[in-house]
C-alpha cells in the first residue's frame, strides 16, 4: 500500500461502515451473478457482467485493510487495560509454597 499514510484515518464508525460496505458489495455481486446464471444472458452482456461482479467487490474492499487495522488498533487499548488490571489483581494474591514441594 505504497503512498498511503501509515496512520489509521478511520473512526470506529467509518471503519465499521467500510466493512459493511464491502460485505454488501460482495453479496450484491454474488446475487447478480446468480441471477445471470438463472436467466441465461446474451453473449454480449457477459463481459459487462463479469466486470461488474468482479469490480464491485474489489472497489468495496479497497480500504478494507486500513479499516480492519483501525478497528484492531482501537481494541488494543482495551486489551492493554484488561491485562494491566489482571496483573494488578495477581500481584495482590499471596505467594504460597506448592503443596507437593515443587
Amino acid at each position: 500500500m505504497a503512498g498511503m499514510p501509515s496512520a489509521f484515518p478511520f473512526t470506529r464508525r467509518e471503519a465499521t461502515a467500510a466493512c459493511g460496505f464491502a460485505a454488501v458489495a460482495a453479496l450484491c455481486s454474488a446475487s447478480l451473478l446468480a441471477a445471470a446464471v438463472v436467466m441465461h444472458p446474451p453473449v454480449a452482456v457477459i463481459p459487462l457482467l463479469v466486470i461488474v461482479c468482479v469490480g464491485s467487490p474489489v472497489y468495496g474492499t479497497w480500504q478494507l485493510p486500513h479499516a480492519i487495522a483501525s478497528l484492531r488498533a482501537g481494541r488494543g487499548e482495551t486489551n492493554r487495560r484488561a491485562i494491566a488490571s489482571l496483573r494488578r489483581s495477581l500481584d495482590r494474591l499471596p505467594e504460597i509454597e506448592h503443596p507437593l514441594g515443587h
